[in-house]
Parts: C-alpha cells; sequence; structure tokens
C-alpha cells in the first residue's frame, strides 16, 4: 500500500483535480510532423511530447538533453556542460533515435557518453517526442523512443516577402555567450533560408567540489567552485533554398557544424604503461586534464512532396549525407584518437487516399554508414552498416473509436574491415497495434500495444574485438575495458502504453502507465576482473522488465475581458526497473514532480517552476547513488517596437536555489555536477 501510494498518488491526485478547475480557454494544438499522416497530438494512441512556440523557446538549452529534462519520462545524460544526451524512460544510446528533418542525426554520439549530439535545439521549430512505438515507424534503433528536431532549413511551406529573427543571449553561470539569427525570403515560389549560431562559454560554476569525494576515492586532483577543462565553442552555419510548384515542392540545404568542448577534469582515462618512471606517470596525468573534443560536420540535405489524384495522396521523399569528423586531442596539442562517419540516409513516404474510414502510409528507409576510430581509444573496428526497413501503418476512425495498426521489416548488415570477424547480418520485425476510445467529449482512453526487435550494433558486437588482451584498448569516456560479444542476438520488446486524457476547455490532463518486458537486453556487466587495475565490461544479454508512470495537468485561466491570463502545470513521473536477476537497470533517472506558473499580461510573460528529484537508491550494479534535489527556475520577458521592429528582452534563472545536481543518468555524476546558478539575459529581434 505504501509503494502504490509513493507510486500512483501524485498523478492521480493531478487528474482527479481537472474538472476542478474547468475554464474556458484551450491552446490550440500541435500538428505532428513525425507522424506521417500528420496527426495532432490528442489523434494519435502513440505517448507524443510536444516542445513548440513560447514553450520551446522558454525550454531551449545549449544540448537536447537540457532541452527536455523537465519534460515527464525524460532525462539528460549529461557529461559537463558540452554533452546532454536524452533519455527517455530510462533508455539512452542507442536505444533513442534523434532526428533532425525526419532523418538520423549521423554523428557519433551513441558510439560514446561523451559524444555530443550534432542537433541545435535553440534553431528548432519544434521538437516532437514519440516513446515506445514509434519503433514501427523509424526502426529497431528507436527501441526506446525517437526525439525529432525540425528547424526549417528546407522551407517546407510557401511566402512573398521576408521574415527574420535574432536573438542575443549572455549567461552568468559560465560567462556564456550565444547569437543566432534565421532569415526566410521568397516570392511565393522560390525560397531562401539562412541562419547561424555562435556559442562559447568558459567553466560553469558549482556549489562545491566537481569531484565527489564521498563515491571517489583516487582523487588527485579537485576543483572547488567551478567543473575543470569544460569550456567550449559552437559555431553553425546553413543555407537551403526550396521551389514551390502546384502539386508540391522540392528543396537542398546545405548546413556546416564546428564544436570544440572540453572532456571535465578527472573524467577520460587512457591505457597507462605500467612500466613508465614516475616523471613520465605525472606528465600523462597532467595531460589527462585537459582532453578536449573537435567536431567538423557538413551535411546535405534534399527533400520534397508531391501531390497526387489517384489512389496515392501524397508522396513525400528526404535523403540527407554527412561528412563528420571527431578527434579527440590532448593538452600538448596531440590528436589521440580521430573518428571518422560518411553517410547516406533516406526515407519515401506514401500516403494513400481514404478507403472509406481506413488511411495509412507505405514508407521505405535506407542507410549506408562508414565508420572509422584511429588512434590510442579505437577499440571498435572500422566498419559499414547499411539497413533497410519497410513500414506500414494504418489507421480506423468510426464513430467514437479510432485504431492504428502497423508493422515494418529491417534488414540489417555490419561489414567488419580486416577480417576480424565475420559479417553481421540480421532482420528484425516489429509490430503494433493502438486504440482510442472517446468516452464522452472530454475523456478519452487509449491502449498501444507494440513489439519491437533491436540489431545489436557494432560497439556491442566487436569492442576489443581482435585484441589479445595485452593490447586491449581502454575507453576513455567509462575508464574501463569493454569488451564485445559478435555473437549477440536481437533485442526483443514488448510495449504496453495506456493513456487517460482529459480535454476541459481550459484544461487538459493525461496519464500514462507503460511497461516494457526486454528478451535478450544488451547491457554492458562488470565481469569483476581487471587487467592492470583496470575494470572489464562485458557486453551481455539478460531479461529486464520497465516499468512506470507519467502524469501533466495544465489549467489555463483568463479573466473575461481581462488583457492577463494564467497557467498552471503539474507533472511527473516514475520508472523502475530491474533485471531478470533481480539488479537494479544503472543509470535509471530518479522519481520527478513539478508544479510551473505562467503569467501574461499584453507584452509581458513570466513563469516560475519548481521540481523535486527524489534520490536514487537504486542505482545499479557497483554504481553510485544520487541525493534528492530542489530546482528552481524562472523567467520575465517583455516585448516592444523599436524602430519599426519587434524586439524582446528576457531575463531567466536557472536552478536559481544554486543546488548540487548530480545526475543518476550521467556516468560522471561523481566527477561533474549540474551547473549552478544561472542568470541569462536575452535580447531578441523579429521582423
Amino acid at each position: 500500500m505504501l509503494v502504490m501510494k509513493k507510486y500512483f498518488l501524485p498523478p492521480l491526485l493531478a487528474i482527479a483535480a481537472a474538472p476542478v478547475f474547468a475554464a474556458d480557454s484551450k491552446r490550440m494544438e500541435h500538428v505532428l510532423v513525425t507522424m506521417p499522416i500528420h496527426k495532432k497530438e490528442a489523434q494519435t494512441a502513440l505517448p507524443v511530447t510536444v516542445l513548440d512556440g513560447e514553450e520551446l523557446k522558454r525550454q531551449a538549452a545549449a544540448t537536447i538533453g537540457e532541452t527536455l529534462n523537465n519534460s515527464p519520462g525524460l532525462s539528460s545524460a549529461s557529461f559537463g556542460p558540452a554533452v546532454g544526451q536524452p533519455v527517455i524512460r530510462g533508455q539512452q544510446g542507442p536505444r533513442v533515435q534523434v532526428l533532425q528533418n525526419g532523418l538520423p542525426a549521423l554523428d557519433v554520439s551513441t558510439n560514446s557518453a561523451d559524444h555530443a549530439v550534432s542537433v541545435e535545439p535553440i534553431l528548432a521549430d519544434s521538437i516532437e517526442i514519440l516513446r515506445g512505438p514509434a519503433t514501427m515507424l523509424y526502426g529497431g534503433g528507436a527501441i526506446g523512443g525517437v526525439i525529432n528536431v525540425v528547424d526549417g532549413r528546407i522551407p517546407a511551406k510557401a511566402i512573398d516577402g521576408v521574415n527574420g529573427v535574432a536573438e542575443l543571449r549572455s549567461g552568468s553561470v559560465d560567462d556564456g555567450r550565444s547569437g543566432v539569427f534565421r532569415v526566410d525570403a521568397g516570392d511565393g515560389r522560390w525560397m531562401l533560408h539562412i541562419d547561424g549560431l555562435y556559442r562559447d562559454w568558459s567553466e560553469p560554476d558549482i556549489p562545491g567540489f566537481a569531484i565527489n569525494p564521498r563515491n571517489v576515492d583516487d582523487i588527485e586532483e579537485n576543483t572547488e567552485g567551478s567543473i575543470g577543462n569544460a569550456s567550449g565553442r559552437t559555431r553553425r552555419v546553413t543555407v537551403g533554398s526550396s521551389y514551390h510548384f502546384d502539386d508540391g515542392y522540392w528543396g537542398l540545404s546545405y548546413t556546416e557544424l564546428s564544436n570544440q568542448y572540453g572532456i571535465p577534469s578527472g573524467v577520460h582515462h587512457h591505457e597507462e604503461d605500467h612500466d613508465h618512471d614516475h616523471d613520465e606517470h605525472e606528465h600523462e596525468e597532467h595531460e589527462e586534464e585537459g582532453v578536449s573534443i573537435v567536431i567538423d560536420q557538413t551535411r546535405w540535405d534534399m527533400a520534397g512532396d508531391l501531390h497526387f489524384d489517384g489512389l496515392i495522396d501524397i508522396m513525400r521523399w528526404r535523403m540527407s549525407y554527412s561528412d563528420y569528423q571527431h578527434q579527440e586531442v590532448e593538452s600538448s596539442g596531440e590528436v589521440g584518437t580521430t573518428f571518422n562517419k560518411e553517410a547516406w540516409a533516406g526515407r519515401l513516404e506514401l500516403t494513400h487516399k481514404p478507403w472509406g474510414s481506413w488511411h495509412g502510409v507505405w514508407g521505405l528507409q535506407w542507410l549506408n554508414a562508414d565508420f572509422s576510430a584511429l588512434g590510442e581509444e579505437a577499440f571498435v573496428p572500422e566498419n559499414t552498416t547499411r539497413s533497410i526497413g519497410l513500414f506500414w501503418l494504418e489507421d480506423y476512425h468510426a464513430n467514437k473509436w479510432s485504431i492504428e495498426a502497423g508493422m515494418r521489416v529491417d534488414i540489417e548488415r555490419l561489414e567488419i574491415a580486416h577480417a576480424i570477424s565475420d559479417d553481421q547480418e540480421e532482420t528484425s520485425y516489429s509490430a503494433s497495434l493502438a486504440g482510442i476510445y472517446d468516452v464522452n467529449e472530454i475523456w478519452s482512453l487509449s491502449l498501444a500495444l507494440s513489439e519491437s526487435q533491436r540489431a545489436p550494433n557494432a560497439e556491442e558486437r566487436f569492442s576489443n574485438i581482435g585484441n589479445d588482451e595485452d593490447h586491449y584498448v581502454v575507453h576513455g569516456a567509462t575508464g574501463a575495458i569493454e569488451v564485445g560479444d559478435a555473437d549477440l542476438t536481437n533485442e526483443k520488446s514488448r510495449n504496453a502504453d495506456f493513456i487517460i486524457r482529459a480535454d476541459f476547455a481550459a484544461v487538459t490532463a493525461k496519464l500514462t502507465l507503460f511497461h516494457n518486458q526486454f528478451t535478450d537486453y544488451i547491457y554492458l556487466d562488470n565481469s569483476g576482473t581487471q587487467i592492470d587495475e583496470t575494470d572489464v565490461l562485458q557486453y551481455r544479454q539478460q531479461d529486464a522488465v520497465f516499468e512506470g508512470v507519467e502524469y501533466e495537468l495544465n489549467y489555463r485561466y483568463t479573466p473575461q475581458g481581462a488583457a492577463h491570463s494564467y497557467q498552471l502545470s503539474v507533472f511527473g513521473d516514475r520508472i523502475n526497473a530491474e533485471f531478470d536477476d533481480g539488479e537494479d537497470v544503472p543509470r535509471l533517472p530518479p522519481a520527478h514532480d513539478g508544479l510551473s506558473i505562467a503569467w501574461d499580461w499584453r507584452s509581458w510573460q513570466a513563469d516560475i517552476s519548481y521540481i523535486r528529484a527524489q534520490a536514487q537508491n537504486k542505482a545499479g550494479l557497483n554504481e553510485s547513488s544520487t541525493a534528492g534535489y530542489n530546482r528552481i527556475d524562472a523567467s520575465v520577458s517583455h516585448r516592444f517596437q523599436f524602430a519599426g521592429t519587434e524586439c524582446s528582452i528576457s531575463l531567466k534563472g536557472r536552478n536559481l536555489g544554486d543546488e548540487e545536481i548530480r545526475s543518476s543518468s550521467s556516468f560522471i555524476r561523481d566527477y561533474a555536477p549540474e551547473a549552478g546558478r544561472n542568470i541569462e539575459l536575452a535580447i531578441g529581434f523579429q521582423f
């Protein structure tokens, strides 16, 4: 009974309170770009979260993980201020697909926890998050969920004229400065898009010590009040164009990204020769404190839509080419490891006209990626991934019922260079069935069932394969020797999501219960052995269960005839996960409960939010627990006219209580906490 109260009481109270707040205002609902049939949030049984408009502007941060960190079921696996990989219901890395306008980011962020995701949330029009059954639409790599960043680099809508925005930001916690601009112009046929970003930051301030002395015994050097070697700089520029005609459009864009950031002091580990004398060892330790990562990526994107009058209603196609390089540089300037990834990705969707009450889409998706890692951390051999996926999705509407059904098959081939192992080819199958029942005009119930499969990736299969024990390569991000298993089989997941929605005139509420049963879940297991005092981690498989609850309640009130309005939001989540042997799954996010209040009055806006995160005492085998924390964020902004231009000025405060926050989802929670109190000033212009 106590467990039930702790797990379900907050969300049930929030949903039960919905009728009390009913009034007369409603937010315009977002149309989902990630869904091929372009549904609104309430029209799909899939668990969906959308950030757009003013909400996205308030939440947008330097990383995708930090941007989504306050949403139910979502958190960030930070690796210093430059890296915030997203976590969905405790899943991260290769199980979460980050898309850019519907296609993969084509970086190496899933290769290691210290690699940044190449998408930029601050330039996004919207961010859509699909959980659970999204594997059916985007393949086995999305077994945990999909995050699609939509940024309009190829203009999909025609305009006649010129629109532009620009913004400058400055933050106190790291002396950070950023500037961003975007211009869209057109004559009704030809469209032009240009955007650019510049961001730099120094070592962020924190309360207390960077390295946690309670959990780290071998501290050589610690920093107090800041995170050492965590400064960086990002530059990005994009040029895109599209041509619109009566039956559709086609377009092309080009992006250059340059990103440089430091790995927090004490984190990055190297393989050491223990026969070196003391002076050489001290020199190596000194070099470890100055490791930085330099990323350069060029990317071409192509896209188009065609409308027809026959059986096929819309043909939508997307294609991307990326040339990505990532270097890990020592403090001496010497390049330790160079990662290269050259990749093509594409997607074709054919939406058919309604057949009675049925409406659906057929699709094809493909990927060809060449990967290499050369240098002292080259523990994964050169490889080529080739994959192709076919999917089909249908929905049916009748009276109060809506039904969604879909199937997908993926064929993936992993080719390894230098004959280290035989090439691997796996066929994965996915299927989903979901339904929505409208109880009345206010309440609706939905149930989504799916079965998904994910093929093991190159890191899981071939890390250190081909090396003997005397030549194992240490993975610097984890400080351990990771050993793959070429005999790993497909990971399988059976998912169930049950959602209760309430939509009053001014109140929306949603409660989601989920249960994910994994067969042959792939994970890194501490073998209990060491080589030269370095832990050996082995990729293994074991059944696992993930289950939890997410809730949110939003109430908006506008007094009749008044120029102001208020919005109250209550939200939170709980997640629990165990392996079949009874051990807890590591790096799970803690339970969260949040409350936010927003206020609008003419040209003024303000909001304040409070989040309570519980202690994470189910840290997993050989992992350290994390303490609970209270986080308070607030902002105030004002819009005004200057010289015929719409301007805005805003002041934001993050972590106003200057709490020590160590994220349980992070590999380096005991070496680099989240940033302390930050006051950010932003000035924007729109024309």
